[in-house]
């Protein structure tokens, strides 16, 4: 038996309904700060925002292969578990939980699930702890907040402050589902002169990896990132004409 993510606490219930928190986030809303313009950014300037966007992004998707969310909570692996009628929360054992996947299998995660608001939306915010966590090659250990906004435009933001696989990573973006289907990622990342936002969606042409929207003063710039290897620097092609990440 597994505990249901985002719908244990619904069956628990809150004794009340309260208004929507301000917590709660849609794939919709703005997000981050803008102070830097991306229609006149050079092939350097490109590479600066493509560099740490990717290596973000690239790092998650490492995290969550490495650790599926489904996999976090089999009963026979959870222990020091702690229920209130609108939280839950308790310790996962790594080695337990995802058994034969990988070798070593090292370390402990501290979960906690609070349901925030329910009414006209269902907020959930989670704080899981890596303690000295190893799955395979990969280390992790520090924190991830997420806040989750039940809603059709509901959207889920995380924060990251972990050292994963020897690098640091702190930082917050936001990820959620456009008409329902397509998965979009928005990122506020430094650039030469200040910070733009950067989304990641599905790429749109063939041998692409990501499609990617900087929105910055002046409007925004549509780029390409190719397929590749995650280890080597981003490439690819941006409609302003700037090729970033190939060898000169």
């Amino acid at each position: 038996m597994r505990v249901a993510w985002f719908v244990v606490l619904l069956a628990l219930g809150t004794g009340c309904d309260t208004d929507v928190s301000d917590l709660a986030s849609f794939i919709d809303s703005p997000f981050g700060d803008i102070s830097d313009n991306v229609t006149t950014l050079d092939e350097p300037g490109v590479e600066k925002v493509m560099n740490e966007l990717m290596r973000r992004f690239n790092g998650y998707l490492a995290l969550r292969s490495a650790i599926p969310f489904e996999d976090i909570a089999p009963e026979e692996c959870i222990t020091d578990v702690s229920q209130t009628a609108s939280s839950v929360a308790f310790t996962a054992d790594v080695a337990c939980m995802l058994a034969g996947t990988a070798t070593p299998l090292v370390g402990s995660i501290d979960v906690e699930q609070v349901q925030v608001a329910s009414s006209p939306v269902g907020v959930f915010k989670f704080d899981l702890t890596y303690d000295a966590v190893t799955v395979g090659a990969l280390t992790i250990d520090g924190t991830e907040k997420i806040v989750e906004t039940q809603d059709d435009n509901g959207a889920s933001v995380r924060t990251l402050k972990l050292v994963q696989g020897g690098e640091s990573f702190d930082y917050e973006f936001r990820a959620g589902l456009i008409d329902g289907d397509t998965p979009v990622f928005d990122y506020q990342i430094p650039s030469k002169d200040g910070d733009v936002v950067a989304r990641i969606t599905n790429p749109t042409t063939v041998g692409g990896f990501v499609t990617v929207s900087l929105s910055g003063l002046d409007g925004t710039l549509a780029c390409e990132v190719r397929a590749s290897d995650p280890s080597r620097p981003p490439r690819g092609t941006c409609e302003n004409g700037v090729v970033f990440g190939l060898p000169d």
